[in-house]
């Protein structure tokens, strides 16, 4: 379906809802507009309290069915579904491009490789998960057992900046355990999101198993309230801002519903004086520009020795020689950051590298030293392409400065003695440190999440399934 602009006559493409693995359509439009070309490449169906009901209904409807499904039967159909994104990658692609402006390699590479590992790591633990135990009891004539099971709909509340990967993370895993979810898609995003309701459908998936909304921003507080409060969603997970990430958990606290949390960033990357000092100014500049830096696991800080001081911020100056961090997916994310490089500049950071210069959406990278802590940029995540470069003379001055954040998602060390590195990790608040790689890292059969206002609860493989299903315990007495 589409729709005129009225003004030109050119015909938009429209983004339905999606319910009962049906196209749902709605009077309540919103624009998607391309922040480069300025144009609206999209139009969007709304969703409003109703429609999110009738969501929500659908798949409360569809869980006690998919709560019996065979877990060989989930498996199946989660192959076929990462069969299907991989004949459908090019359009998927495109469709991605198209919405959120970011590069083809963001496109195809992180979001649509790990998204069909990601299936296919799940489908290939249907089966384990569906595993219980046998505990000892107090006594020989009783027997324990103990079961692993769906908690009912599961709402997963998906971003823009990674839509496809991150969409599928947010609903796969639940719905792989015997759950119904709920996409909430964002209304930056929606015609990405709105593929893995069709990817779904195709593959077999019953109707209300997966059912997404997403909505203009005006109408958030009334269609996610609805969502949170409704009796049949038991457990809600959030990918996205700090800020956001609280409200959520609010709301969820009032209804005393569980929720899991992947939110903002701060991530350091320290740089021993041992380094490779080419590896780690190569891994930094991608960490910290990579998709114009809207990345929760973007490197801002990046933490040097004194001795290689000098001779890492030259690497890394020439490093960032031709990088392209592509554009912000709008000119508000654009200006924050701008305004941010800015201030800290104004107040006495020096400019290293690059030029404070914003073309509408996209942002010349740049590269600060001097940052003190009264400027906002120290704790602030920029969530754009920046980087800020420390100085200390110790490695536990590292450790210190590392973890003088609220955040603790991820962080990386370059060092060439493992060993040292190791330790070092483990004394970094973070959920994840990566050694002589990028702060940005993840794979569907690693745990991923944060600590501190990062959120809490993990992603991926078995400790991602851990946190949709519950535990129920039956014991038997026979003293016959």
């Amino acid at each position: 379906m589409a729709t005129s602009n009225g003004t030109y006559g050119v015909y938009i493409p429209e983004v339905p809802l999606w319910i009962d693995n049906s196209a749902v359509y709605s009077d309540l439009k919103f624009d998607v507009v391309n922040s480069t070309s300025k144009k609206t490449v999209f139009r969007a169906s709304g969703a409003d309290s109703a429609l999110a009901q009738a969501a929500v209904e659908s798949s409360a409807k569809a869980f006690p069915g998919w709560a019996r499904t065979h877990p060989t039967e989930r498996r199946r159909l989660f192959f076929r579904a990462a069969s299907l994104i991989r004949a459908r990658q090019e359009e998927i692609v495109d469709i991605m491009m198209t919405e959120t402006n970011c590069s083809k390699q963001w496109a195809s590479g992180i979001n649509m490789d790990v998204a069909t590992e990601f299936l296919e790591e799940l489908g290939a633990l249907a089966t384990p998960s569906a595993v219980g135990w046998l505990p000892p009891t107090d006594s020989e004539d009783r027997l324990a057992l103990v079961f692993r099971e769906p908690y009912g709909v599961v709402l997963g509340i998906a971003p823009w900046n990674a839509p496809f990967i991150l969409a599928i993370r947010a609903v796969a895993t639940p719905i792989v355990c015997g759950n119904t979810a709920i996409l909430k898609a964002s209304e930056l995003s929606p015609r990405t999101h709105h593929v893995l309701g069709e990817i779904f459908r195709d593959a077999g998936f019953p109707p209300g198993v997966l059912n997404i909304v997403q909505h203009s921003r005006e109408k958030a507080p009334e269609v996610i309230t609805t969502l949170i409060a409704h009796p049949s969603v038991r457990k809600i997970n959030f990918t996205g801002s700090t800020n956001v990430g609280k409200l959520i958990a609010q709301q969820a606290g009032l209804h005393l519903k569980p929720v899991l949390l992947e939110l903002g960033g701060k991530a350091s990357c320290i740089v021993l004086e041992d380094a490779d000092l080419k590896k780690a100014a190569k891994a930094v500049v991608m960490g910290g520009f990579l998709h114009h830096g809207q990345i929760c696991m973007a490197t801002e800080r990046v933490i040097v020795q004194e001795s290689v001081a000098q001779a890492f911020l030259d690497e890394l100056k020439r490093a960032a020689v031709n990088f392209n961090p592509g554009s912000a997916v709008t000119p508000q994310g654009a200006v924050r950051t701008e305004e941010l490089v800015a201030a800290a500049i104004k107040d006495g950071a020096k400019l290293e590298f690059g030029e404070v210069s914003r073309d509408h959406a996209t942002l010349k990278p740049t590269i600060l030293t001097n940052i003190t802590k009264d400027m906002e940029l120290y704790y602030a995540e920029s969530f754009g392409p920046t980087i800020s470069i420390f100085t200390v003379k110790t490695v536990d001055e590292t450790v210190t400065l590392a973890n003088d954040t609220e955040y603790g998602l991820t962080s990386s060390i370059f060092s060439r003695n493992v060993s040292k590195a190791v330790k070092l990790a483990r004394r970094i608040e973070a959920g994840a440190c990566h050694i002589n790689a990028m702060t940005v890292h993840d794979e569907p059969w690693l745990p991923h999440g944060g600590s501190k206002s990062s959120g809490y609860g993990r992603f991926g493989s078995r400790w991602g399934m851990d946190e949709f299903l519950q535990v129920k315990t039956v014991t038997i007495m026979d003293d016959s």
